[in-house]
């Protein structure tokens, strides 16, 4: 197949996935999509129902060299598209506002190119991965790849980032993204009638206590790199006006640069709340989701891709600071070589996780074309 028409191909399956997007854990039918896709292009063997719907395809070399993986995410969001393109997805209140249907054509891509180009040595595994939205995927995924006998020698991820020149390559120095975590408080008192609050135990002034102390924690000077903590949601009652109420939740978002400093940051929302709780009599019960470590990128593997991409006439783009937002492919970079970098998606591009995003197709072929001289660099270690 011509390098035109193979184009077009991945063209349309971005179209078709970006038709028919899935949430977290439940990508079943753009596995399917996908599994139909590769059937062509005849990998060695592909992996199903992989850390819930994913795929692990393998594309062997005709010598023993190092195993690497290309990871891409499938899953889509919870929001409703507004981009207005022709191909805008069918599902309410679902779409691929974050360009998983881009990244997911670009790792479909080099399978072309593998079929079409067979290696030489090593092994390449493409990691079709579910549930990187809520944080669960990739650690699932990685306990897979060990039953498999598939753990890589090297990790490699992309992400398409909008404000940056198309087809820029934008790396971390050396993390890339930064560690999250989602805080939950639940505060349990006892509801009374509004007229006689003193018989009940409301627990509005611990709520206000605990909030004000978790916006002041990025404020101290106890961590050695940026945090932040969001507030995302409070629930104090019910709307009543007859009645004090006798519970409360609390959520908010955890960010730090440093793994260290999250751990630091997560004891210091924690033992305060309780404290505050306990000072006012309360019960409280906490815990953590959609947990997220900082990703931390491989030395000798950021200066390879820096190589490459300069030979490939790319822009490179060294981060000043490391993304603020969270990646579960983070995961990987804590137990082998790992790499996730940036694609620049176009300097007017929407933000990703934004109604009016979406994935340019102009940026297939870039992401393409860089992973297959990757692929070449280090399957020949």
């Amino acid at each position: 197949m011509s390098k035109i028409n193979a184009m077009d191909e991945l063209v349309r399956l971005r179209h078709e996935l970006h038709r028919n997007p899935e949430l977290s854990g439940n990508e079943r039918a753009t596995a399917k999509r996908l599994r139909f896709f590769l059937s062509r292009y005849q990998p060695h063997e592909l992996y199903s129902d992989v850390a819930g719907h994913g795929m692990a395809v393998v594309y062997r070399g005709k010598e023993p060299g190092p195993t690497v993986l290309f990871r891409c995410d499938m899953d889509a969001l919870p929001i409703n598209e507004q981009s207005g393109v022709p191909y805008s997805s069918n599902t309410p209140n679902v779409s691929h506002t974050c360009g998983h249907d881009g990244h997911m054509a670009i790792v479909s891509g080099l399978a072309v190119r593998l079929f079409n180009n067979p290696l030489s040595k090593g092994k390449v595994v493409l990691l079709y991965q579910p549930s990187e939205e809520n944080g669960t995927g990739a650690k699932a995924s990685i306990e897979k790849l060990r039953e498999f006998d598939l753990f890589p020698d090297y990790a490699i991820a992309i992400h398409n980032m909008p404000k940056y020149k198309l087809g820029s390559v934008i790396l971390g120095r050396y993390t890339f993204t930064a560690a999250s975590k989602g805080l939950i408080i639940k505060l349990q008192g006892r509801n009374s009638h509004a007229a006689f609050p003193e018989l009940g135990l409301n627990p509005a002034g611990a709520t206000a206590e605990i909030i004000q102390h978790l916006l002041s924690l990025s404020s101290t000077n106890t961590f050695k790199d940026f945090v932040l903590v969001t507030l995302i949601h409070v629930k104090v009652g019910d709307v009543a006006f007859g009645t004090s109420p006798g519970s409360a939740v609390i959520m908010a978002t955890l960010r730090a640069f440093d793994d260290s400093d999250m751990e630091k940051l997560s004891d210091a929302a924690i033992d305060n709340a309780v404290k505050i709780a306990l000072k006012h009599g309360l019960a409280i019960e906490t815990n953590f989701t959609d947990d997220f470590p900082a990703s931390v990128c491989n030395p000798e593997l950021t200066h390879t891709v820096e190589q490459l991409a300069r030979k490939n006439n790319r822009d490179v783009i060294y981060l000043e600071e490391p993304n603020r937002w969270s990646e579960d492919f983070a995961n990987f970079t804590s137990v082998c070589p790992s790499i996730i970098f940036g694609l620049g998606s176009g300097e007017n591009q929407p933000d990703i996780h934004t109604p009016n995003f979406d994935f340019p197709d102009e940026l297939i072929g870039d992401g393409v074309d860089l992973l297959e001289a990757i692929v070449r660099e280090l399957t020949l270690r």
